[in-house]
């Protein structure tokens, strides 16, 4: 069972979801606050315009009609209600920031969260008394994971509803993937198993790092799949059971996973230059299907 300070860990990145919530409801009456002055400032002076372009006229109707005039109709609608409206737009400065500070408080509780994700994974590779463990310390691991999950879902879910999903794939990417992918690229590995300029290490290198990826953080990728990766019945084809995916919020295999690790290999000299300007179109064919197949895999 978890103990009081993890629960209240979990207790405390919960409250930022709903925090998120709370601020979404806030933007969006702010959004539409916005839009109402707006309406009704410029209501207000088209029917100014009116007024002044019609006093000319006004000036020769009689006096009973004119009093007559004065009196409201009750045709005549009311005017709107902007208090409201003017009361949000004086809040708008405190509202922006909240917004801001919730996002940060979720971005750097998933900072930590994965941090010691990729901790315990490095303990457990260290512990070569690991299989031995008891019934007891695997149900605890498995429950530490567990809440780590929670966790990590609250976060992913807190910055998709403001719109911040970039913060989160970054996040990811940043904390949890380029340290990993850092780590084991270098020429060496990438010219193992044959001479220099071949790039025959290429595919065992990636899928080192799959693999490696896929044993620390794989829960957590499942995770952000099974909660935005949503589909839909495509329309206007009958009999058909296709399924058309819907723009994901967050997408942290494509963003958090392939593009550090495009961006890892394009990023040194000596290996873009080895493995996509090799200069010889054998080598070249050879990166690139290993790329293609990589890619494949990953997907």
């Amino acid at each position: 069972e978890c103990d009081e300070e993890e629960l209240d860990e979990l207790t405390h990145v919960s409250s930022l979801e709903r925090a998120a919530h709370t601020t979404l409801h806030l933007v969006q009456e702010l959004r539409s606050s916005t839009a109402e002055m707006s309406a009704f400032t410029s209501t207000q002076s088209s029917s100014n315009t009116t007024t002044n372009s019609s006093s000319s006229d006004s000036k020769n109707i009689n006096s009973s009609n004119s009093n007559n005039s004065l009196l409201p109709s009750l045709h005549t609608p009311l005017p709107d209600d902007t208090e409201k409206a003017q009361l949000l737009l004086k809040l708008a400065p405190r509202i922006r920031t909240l917004e801001r500070e919730v996002v940060k408080c979720l971005v750097g509780r998933l900072e930590i969260v994965l941090g010691q994700m990729k901790i315990r994974k490095m303990e457990v590779d260290s512990d070569v008394h690991d299989d031995d463990d008891d019934e007891g310390s695997k149900e605890m691991k498995k429950a530490i994971e567990d809440e780590s999950l929670l966790m990590i879902g609250h976060c992913l879910r807190g910055l998709a509803l403001l719109g911040t999903g970039k913060e989160a794939e970054n996040t990811f990417a940043r904390v949890a993937i380029m340290p990993l992918i850092r780590s084991k690229i270098s020429m060496g590995r990438l010219d193992e198993g044959g001479s220099r300029g071949e790039c025959a290490g290429l595919f065992s290198l990636l899928d080192d790092i799959a693999f490696s990826i896929a044993s620390t953080f794989g829960s957590v990728l499942q995770l952000s799949e099974g909660i935005f990766a949503v589909s839909k019945n495509d329309e206007g084809v009958k009999d058909v059971p296709t399924q058309s995916p819907l723009p994901m919020e967050v997408d942290l295999v494509t963003c958090g996973v392939w593009v550090p690790i495009a961006t890892a290999l394009m990023a040194d000299t000596g290996i873009r230059m080895a493995i996509f300007s090799p200069g010889i179109a054998s080598i070249l064919q050879v990166g690139t299907t290993f790329l293609i197949v990589f890619d494949i895999m990953l997907s």
